[in-house]
């Protein structure tokens, strides 16, 4: 299978392919380097950015970006004019990566587990994290002193709204219950929330 078809079917035929987020990303921040742990063939990443360091255990993943085609797919999608480079490393994200500390600009988890805990020392001071909640990490990082959360993305299909409104209304559990990071590594999960949202962006500080 090419790459282009691993990537039809699970992002494209499934109306996941998040451009739209990472290009509000683009947009608003100064972002080259990316470190996607977790990643699985979610490739969209290297549509926007120049940089892009992917990590997963999974052989399908590794089948994925040796497969040909990938970096055409890349090619005919991306937004920039440079060459993209793009690095992959088939392993498992909470063993040491072969990458400096404090190289990247952006740190990606996205259903991935607790990507801001174990690959925090990749990610730059003043860096952002991106992350959704499916897992626990946005809570996660909510709990962590380490990061700071100052922005929403709002996703409505394949179209996203990013927003710093009323940053305070978030991480209020719907349940009166004491949330620390040893609860969120027994359940494994995100927790229920007055009020959310797709991903948070946060920085690191």
């Amino acid at each position: 299978m090419d790459a282009y078809t691993f990537y039809q079917k699970h992002h494209i035929h499934k109306a996941d392919e998040r451009f739209d987020m990472f290009s509000l990303l683009y947009k608003r921040l100064s972002i080259e380097r990316v470190l996607y742990p977790g990643c699985f063939v979610h490739v969209t990443p290297s549509f926007v950015f120049p940089v892009a360091t992917y990590v997963d255990m999974e052989q399908r993943a590794k089948r994925f970006f040796a497969a040909p085609g990938l970096s055409s797919l890349i090619a005919s999608h991306k937004i920039y004019q440079q060459e993209a480079v793009v690095h992959f490393h088939h392993q498992d994200y909470r063993e040491p990566l072969p990458e400096a500390d404090e190289a990247f600009d952006l740190l990606i988890s996205q259903y991935g587990g607790f990507v801001s805990q174990s690959c925090k020392r990749y990610l730059k001071i003043g860096g952002w994290l991106l992350t959704n909640n499916s897992h626990g990490d946005a809570s996660m990082a909510s709990l962590d002193r380490d990061y700071k959360l100052v922005a929403l993305l709002h996703r409505r299909d394949e179209t996203f709204r990013y927003s710093t409104e009323k940053l305070d209304e978030y991480f209020i559990p719907k349940k009166d219950i004491s949330l620390t990071k040893e609860y969120l590594k027994k359940i494994q999960r995100g927790i229920a929330y007055q009020k959310s949202v797709f991903a948070y962006l946060f920085e690191r500080v």
